[in-house]
């Protein structure tokens, strides 16, 4: 239940992305990372205009690792 709290934010939770540990496809690999890497710095930016909180430095962190154990082609 959301809180009574005019203030506060609501409920929230996270949205996960399934992805192959190999992208065989260059090109395409590249594309994927670099929106990704994208989403998790420079479009964190957006967050608050469209009333999602940004996602913790934490968060961020553990992105990262996994972005950078991909495998492409």
């Amino acid at each position: 239940m959301n809180s009574p709290d005019p203030e506060a934010y609501p409920i929230a939770g996270f949205t996960y992305i399934l992805v192959y540990k190999r992208l065989p496809d260059r090109e395409k690999g590249m594309a994927l990372v670099d929106f990704l890497d994208w989403a998790i710095h420079d479009g964190q930016k957006y967050a608050k205009g469209l009333h999602y909180a940004p996602l913790p430095p934490a968060i961020v962190q553990i992105n990262e690792h996994k972005l950078k154990g991909l495998l492409i082609g």
